[in-house]
Formats: structure tokens, sequence, C-alpha cells
């Protein structure tokens, strides 16, 4: 097991994608917080404010035809991969125009072409469905990296051990990757859990213990990960520790946590490094959110304008 240490030597290319890449997702969390409350979305949410660079930092290197498959909190690793954010944003006002064409839902995205093969709303349900992607790459089906993706409480789930040991014995491609916020809804992790997560998965893989507030130690160890899974060395593991600044569902803030901005948001983490480092002036930062503030406007007229699905469809 290792500790991983941010890489201070990135590229300025490279962290300006995690930075845009997570105030994508923070600002349209922050979009959604206030938008339902008003009733125009036909889904709950599940938010990731605070825990966006897990997402990130992994996706960084994820290539469009490796498997990310995704629990309940899906908005932010779905626009990390790829998921086009007027796609989201429909979905989440149940238009036809959504990834699942307003069928879905927050909790059920898809998006093929980005290899998003679907997300379940069952804890820890993803954590087979990228075993199996990783067997399907071993049958030769392709040359793709199966990444299961989910939380601390899924490790309870027998899938979570039995995933485990058949992609370590078939030596598969597969990442897994556990956000560890320490909560499951609100019941803390000391509360619903006698095991080790990483001491578990240690006896059966390469595992990586990460700062997940900090990208930069997420995309080192990320990349690693991925690198090692492509090029057949078998199933890696990530455990990247977090904290969930919002409540379980919906758009309010939770009472069960402290957040310290300074020290714990991953996106002022990136703009402290990235500005004394000379990479970014405050002037590019301010025109970067002013930048995503437009995108997510502009998704949600797509999103208002878009039609609602044919019932019809539903039957068929």
């Amino acid at each position: 097991m290792t500790d991983s240490q941010p890489n201070s030597t990135i590229r300025r290319d490279d962290a300006l994608w995690l930075l845009r890449r997570m105030r994508l997702i923070r600002q349209t969390s922050e979009r959604i917080a206030k938008l339902y409350p008003t009733d125009v979305m036909e889904t709950p949410v599940h938010l990731c404010i605070g825990q966006e660079a897990v997402a990130t930092g992994l996706c960084h290197h994820l290539r469009d035809e490796d498997k990310l498959f995704l629990g309940h909190r899906t908005h932010g690793p779905a626009l990390a991969k790829g998921l086009p954010l007027e796609k989201l944003m429909a979905e989440l006002y149940g238009r036809s125009t959504g990834c699942s064409h307003g069928y879905g839902g927050s909790m059920h995205l898809l998006d093929l072409e980005h290899g998003l093969p679907g997300s379940s709303a069952i804890v820890g349900g993803s954590i087979a469905l990228g075993v199996g992607a990783g067997l399907a790459a071993e049958l030769g089906a392709g040359h793709f990296v199966g990444v299961s993706y989910f939380g601390d409480a899924a490790t309870n789930a027998g899938v979570f051990y039995e995933s485990l040991n058949f992609a370590a014995l078939r030596a598969l491609p597969v990442l897994f990757v556990c956000e560890d916020n320490g909560f499951s809804n609100v019941m803390p992790k000391s509360e619903h859990s006698a095991h080790d997560i990483v001491g578990v998965a240690s006896q059966m893989m390469p595992t990586a213990s990460i700062d997940g507030t900090d990208v930069l130690a997420v995309n080192d160890a990320a990349g690693r990960a991925v690198s090692r899974a492509r090029g057949g060395q078998g199933p890696q593991f990530l455990h990247c520790r977090t904290k969930r600044w919002m409540k379980h569902q919906g758009p309010e803030r939770c009472d069960l946590i402290e957040v310290d901005i300074e020290r714990d948001c991953p996106i002022h983490k990136l703009e402290r490094f990235m500005a004394s480092s000379g990479m970014v002036t405050p002037r590019e930062l301010a025109d970067l959110r002013s930048a995503i503030e437009s995108e997510i406007d502009a998704a949600i007229e797509f999103a208002e304008r878009s039609p609602r699905p044919d019932p019809n469809l539903m039957e068929a």
C-alpha cells in the first residue's frame, strides 16, 4: 500500500484540464442546488460538492473506450468522463434529449460514446460491472479498462470481496476506485463497517490510499494505476479519502462534518498551487468561472426547451 503524494511537476495544460473539470462539476452542482427546490427537476439528486478531485484525477487518464460504472452519486464522475453538460441537464429535467432520454434521471446516466455504460442506484451495484468489463476485455472485446467506482458503504456488500477476488484470480484490467467520504447516508463509517477497506483490498492487489481532496495526488496515483491495469499487470485499487459537503441527497449542506475551505476544498488547493507556480493569473481564474457559468446557462436553456419523452416508447 502507498499513500500517494502529488506530482509538483505537472504541466500547465494538464493542470488547467483538472481545474476546468473540477470547476465544471462544482459550479454545475451549485446551480443544481439552487434550482432543485423549485421542482423543475424530476429526479432526486446526490451532489458531490467537495469530492470533485477524485473523479477528475481519475478521468484525466481514462479514454472514451474505458468503461466507467457508477453508483447513485453520478454527476461529477460522468462530467469528468466526458458526458456533455446539456445531456446531463436535460436528463435531470426529464427531457427526451437527456443522456437516458429522460427515463433514467440522476442515478441512471448512460453515454456509450464516452464510456459510461450505465449507473446503478443499488449501493455496490457498480462493483461487479467493472469486473465484467475487464473480463470482456480479456476475452477479446477490446483494449480497455473496466472501472468500478463506489463509496465506502458499498464495501460492506458481499459483491465487494467477490469482485476483488475474481478480478485478482483472472488478473483482469480493472480499476477499483473507492470514494471514501466516511458516511453511509448519515451513519459514520465507524458504525457501519468493521473492516479496513485498504487492508482487505491489499490482500489481493496493489493499492494506494490517497488524499482525495488533492487532485494532484489523485491524478498521480490514478495515472500509475490505470497504466498498470492497461499494461496487463492486473487489477488495481485506489482508496480516496474525501469529504461530502452536502447531505446524502438533496441541495442542503451536511451538518455532520466540519469543512475548512482552505484545507478541504480541492479547487482552492489546485488554484493556490497553480498561482504560486505562475501557471495562472487571477483574471484567468475569473474568466474560467464566468465561461463555465455561461455553459451552464446554455445547458439549462437547452433542457427547458427540449420535449418530454414519448410515453409510448416506455410501453414499447
